[in-house]
């Protein structure tokens, strides 16, 4: 088109909308395109997140950074997991924000071409929520998530949504929107019917990473997810928002005696965790819990002694010095061991 016409019709434009008969019309246009525009989901560039890996027979998974969420790596820094049953596909965790939800998608979709029928999401955090409206957009009727965390997201969503603008940018993070009255909360535990006589099993195990953790069993495909009380390459982190690692620890074995009876062969049994690669269950619990334990043991130390937090911050700890945000989460690690022991 003319250079001399676009630049005409961008100045005509604005006294168009406002002058009638224009006004309807334009008004009209402008809420069909976001009435369309919702009901396609997420509509942007495809983000170049992980790429899919296949951990088992019909199980997928985009490995999330191992760092904080930020512009560079899209807020991405949580899993993102598929597995493929006969009827459609159950998803966990719905993701940081539309834009890498719909990337995750468009990733799933050269892998098979059956709908996605089924997301879990493991806790009351943003980067495992915010996505979750692209998923409901796009028609996915059953989205999954435990009743405190659901309430606390709900409460928390322009909080919540303000940071993620911040972190990783508006154009990814301005499309999501609550739509947590469409969840599907359960409190303790809730079994899944995916056809063809197979079953996922929701489960809240408890707090001590988030208050309430919602992990998920499949018992035909020898497979549990934890959710975030399990980090593998990453270092785990006791945060303010319900950090405790005795409830961390207590939830873990919940989890594990759990899942052990649930699937089909145990010594088959699969990982995947919150942050880092699928793996074992014996590997996740050294990679985890044997940490806390081994922290706690030096801060006990430091108590019995009668030293300070700042001495209990101090601990060594230096055999986890290579592991991913070890110089952010260490001390305070310590220091949060450390209040737990003396309250």
């Amino acid at each position: 088109m003319n250079k001399k016409l676009l630049i005409g019709l961008a100045i005509l434009m604005p006294s168009l909308a406002t002058a009638s008969p224009y006004a309807d019309s334009f008004g009209v246009y402008a809420s069909e395109v976001d009435a369309l525009e919702t009901k396609l989901g997420y509509v942007g560039k495809v983000l170049p997140i992980p790429e899919l890996t296949k951990v088992s027979d019909g199980v997928y998974m985009s490995v999330g950074s191992f760092i904080w969420g930020n512009r560079g790596n899209f807020g991405f820094n949580n899993n993102m997991s598929a597995v493929i049953f006969d009827d459609g596909v159950f998803v966990f965790n719905a993701g940081p924000n539309e834009a890498v939800a719909y990337s995750f998608h468009q990733l799933l979709k050269t892998v098979t071409d059956k709908p996605v029928k089924w997301v879990s999401i493991e806790n009351q955090q943003g980067h495992a929520n915010m996505g979750a409206s692209y998923w409901h957009d796009v028609g996915v009727k059953n989205i999954y998530s435990q009743e405190q965390a659901t309430e606390h997201f709900h409460k928390n969503f322009n909080k919540a949504k303000t940071r993620y603008l911040a972190a990783s940018g508006n154009v990814i993070n301005e499309p999501s929107h609550d739509v947590t009255a469409s969840y599907t909360s359960f409190d303790k535990k809730l079994v899944v019917d995916v056809g063809n006589n197979e079953k996922v099993i929701l489960m809240n195990y408890g707090g001590g990473h988030t208050p309430t953790m919602a992990g998920a069993i499949i018992p035909s495909k020898n497979l549990a997810f934890s959710g975030d009380l399990g980090f593998n390459e990453r270092l785990p982190g006791l945060f303010g928002d319900g950090g405790d690692y005795q409830k961390w620890i207590t939830s873990f074995d919940k989890m594990k005696v759990t899942a052990m009876n649930e699937v089909i062969d145990p010594s088959k049994l699969l990982v995947i965790p919150g942050h880092g690669t699928a793996t074992t269950l014996a590997d996740l619990e050294e990679k985890t819990i044997t940490y806390f334990k081994d922290v706690e043991r030096e801060v006990l130390k430091v108590i019995e002694e009668g030293g300070t937090v700042e001495d209990a911050r101090k601990v060594d700890q230096s055999k986890y010095k290579d592991r991913f945000v070890f110089e952010q989460l260490a001390a305070d690690n310590a220091e949060s061991i450390y209040n737990t022991r003396t309250k």
